[in-house]
């Protein structure tokens, strides 16, 4: 076989057809990485080699029309059938020399992740994924090819109905999809996308590498080598019963291998390897549904053949969780009136819905796919939330006692963002309004109380009602903004829990503490507590733009135990006067506190406050600038203030690639190096071997 091998690798490279297939495909690929990749900024190196599938339509039938058709045309193929070589050997040492031939540019190729890296954070193991994957992927274009060409002579018949095979595996996909619906189309369409070789593909680009699509793509290299080898055979030997006999055989058992690889459970074929882990459950999941005692179902609403591939990747992990998980998958086109039996209201497809022992809960499509808004750039991209929102759901079918809050209201208080209360909703947080001159007492289910921004003063029998539910143990969520009213029956509640509000706009001075320019849209010091220690771990910051000061007290009571979380630095000062931001002699300096917990036991239980002193804490727009940590941070206070230790903070996932930053200057450098230079240098070198080879003949 060595010497079969190294017969037709120098035949590709004692010529000039594997220099130019070289620097052919190095050129296609290295357009596709300068338009992609370098100009358009995507970090996915995968759909690179996606587009230059349709390359591969045109080159490996030229490859692969010469390995055995070129024999016979010869005349050369009997003086080969009958060496010492046996045929299978013959055949596997052609198909090896076309596959070296075929994977040289994509070694040179491996290298473009690499520079990619340097401009952004990218994930190397979903792109050299696709690596893998285009290589298996090409060997079963390339067994097939070999099989045509053992069918004739005539090479440029072998080379049309390989490119014809091909095509029509490259289109199969799409077939399948258009006769989807048509009541022989959905028994036919399984089989046809069964066929595609090419589709398999893109699950690598997308991030979810799977094993049985390389079991796929190495059993048609053996079967389509097999059927190679005893044709051959038939030629010489006409032994056509047994033959068919084989090769029947040999087919039944590649069916019946991927049959089997399809059935092992995925945790052992199928591995997330996207950047941002969209297929993977996370361990809190597994916590919550370890912890169950009864069983959820999960029904996927969407019509046969329909389903989002996102969701039914995820929920295949749930499902090898354990039997408490249980997935149905529901055609909404032939069970219309299913989600009635849960909901009034209209469910789109690609909707989950989940059902506990006692309550439901529907997961709409646009909640599992959250669009966002990017001010900077005016772009709207969709996040997935599936693994967040169908875990909240769990948690809140098979929950007990959900937490249930209440904002006081009266006071011209902000409403909260849509997104917040949406939040809210996922965490498990039932939420309402509560007007504190309507009632004597704090209701009994209220678990934590929110004041959110108010412009006006409580009065002093709302204050009376509030401190009684605080004495009893009561749970106090505060945020403020810079007021012009005075506020002192508030103010009276908190400093009897030592703190108290210094009024005036805080700038900060030092450029590590605030956004470049704005010196009140402050990045404050994280101080290790119960709600910010995911922070302080993970080193991310918060943003809190036009503060005011929190000041701890210092004539407290014993009991009360009194904390700054987020403070300013020393360089920081304190405007009463905004006519003029700048420090002036007589600004109060910091260190500002601008983030405080306090805490007081009482009996068996804890009374909590928490108080932030920025009314744009929770913008949307400025909590995206920190990557949604505003939010998280609210959460976090909400989740410690009523104790609930399996909150559930998933948040949503970025479906989009990494944007890279590269400056023009080092575009057309490496354009000029991937497009020029390396297929220029593999050109040049094939030309200079040859002339000297011709000038040696």
């Amino acid at each position: 076989m060595r010497a079969i091998y190294k017969k037709e690798i120098g035949s590709f490279y004692r010529s000039m057809m594997g220099y130019l297939y070289t620097a052919f495909f190095l050129l296609i690929a290295g357009v596709y990485f300068a338009a992609f990749n370098l100009q358009g900024g995507i970090s996915e190196f995968g759909y690179v080699l996606g587009n230059t599938m349709i390359v591969l339509l045109v080159v490996i039938p030229v490859l692969t029309m010469r390995t055995l058709g070129g024999e016979q045309r010869q005349r050369t193929d009997q003086l080969l059938y009958t060496s010492p070589v046996n045929i299978s050997q013959i055949v596997l040492g052609k198909f090896f020399a076309v596959l070296t031939v075929f994977t040289v540019p994509l070694l040179i190729l491996t290298t473009c992740p690499l520079v990619l890296s340097q401009f952004g954070k990218i994930s190397l193991l979903q792109s050299y994924s696709s690596f893998l994957a285009f290589f298996f992927m090409g060997a079963s274009c390339i067994a097939i090819g070999m099989f045509i060409s053992s069918l004739t002579e005539n090479q440029i018949i072998a080379a049309v109905l390989t490119f014809a095979v091909m095509l029509l595996s490259y289109l199969i996909n799409g077939i399948g999809s258009l006769i989807k619906g048509y009541a022989v189309g959905n028994i036919i369409s399984p089989f046809l996308q069964w066929l595609s070789l090419f589709q398999r593909y893109y699950d690598f680009v997308d991030g979810y590498f799977d094993v049985t699509h390389l079991v796929y793509y190495v059993s048609v290299v053996v079967l389509f080598l097999f059927l190679t080898v005893q044709f051959i055979k038939k030629r010489f030997r006409k032994r056509s019963l047994y033959m068919r006999c084989t090769c029947a055989l040999m087919a039944v058992i590649v069916v019946l291998l991927n049959a089997i690889a399809v059935k092992i459970p995925a945790k052992y074929m199928k591995f997330d390897t996207s950047a941002f882990r969209i297929y993977s459950l996370s361990d809190q999941t597994k916590k919550v549904v370890e912890s169950l005692d009864e069983t959820v179902e999960l029904y996927l609403i969407a019509p046969q053949g329909k389903e989002d591939e996102k969701l039914t990747r995820l929920l295949e992990k749930y499902e090898e969780l354990g039997d408490k998980i249980k997935v149905t998958y529901v055609d909404s086109i032939l069970s219309p009136t299913f989600v009635q039996s849960y909901t009034s209201d209209k469910v789109s497809d690609n909707s989950i819905i989940a059902v506990g022992p006692e309550r439901s809960k529907v997961i709409r499509n646009s909640d599992l796919f959250p669009s966002n808004y990017d001010y900077n750039t005016g772009k709207t991209t969709t996040d997935f939330d599936g693994e967040g929102q169908i875990t909240s759901a769990i948690h809140f079918v098979t929950g007990e006692n959900l937490s249930h809050m209440y904002m006081i209201t009266g006071h011209g208080e902000t409403e909260l963002p849509e997104q917040f209360t949406a939040l809210l909703e996922k965490e498990g947080v039932e939420y309402d309004k509560l007007n504190l001159m309507t009632i004597n007492e704090v209701p009994q289910n209220a678990e934590c109380l929110l004041e959110y921004i108010p412009v006006s003063d409580i009065t002093k029998t709302e204050a009376e009602v509030l401190t009684k539910y605080l004495e009893n143990g009561g749970k106090l969520l505060l945020i403020t903004g810079i007021s012009a009213a005075e506020m002192p029956n508030l103010g009276e509640v908190m400093s009897g829990y030592g703190l108290a509000s210094i009024q005036g706009l805080i700038m900060e001075g030092d450029g590590n503490h605030c956004i470049p320019s704005y010196q009140n849209f402050l990045l404050p010091e994280i101080k290790d507590s119960a709600v910010t220690s995911s922070f302080v771990s993970k080193d991310e910051l918060l943003l809190l733009p036009n503060s005011h000061a929190i000041t701890v007290l210092p004539d407290v009571r014993s009991t009360v135990d009194a904390q700054e979380i987020l403070t300013t630095s020393k360089s920081s000062w304190l405007k009463t006067d905004t006519s003029d931001l700048s420090y002036k002699k007589g600004d109060l300096t910091g260190p500002f506190a601008v983030g405080v917990l306090a805490s007081e036991p009482v009996g068996d239980d804890q009374t909590r406050i928490a108080w932030f002193s920025s009314d744009s804490l929770m913008v949307d727009e400025i909590d995206e600038m920190v990557s949604g940590n505003n939010k998280n941070l609210i959460l976090n206070t909400i989740g410690w203030m009523t104790e609930q230790d399996n909150n559930i903070a998933i948040r949503a996932k970025n479906t989009q690639a990494v944007t890279l930053r590269l400056t023009s200057a080092q575009v057309m450098q490496w354009s000029i190096v991937y497009l020029a230079v390396i297929p220029g240098i593999v050109l040049a070198a094939g030309i200079i071997f040859c002339v000297r080879r011709r000038r040696r003949q």
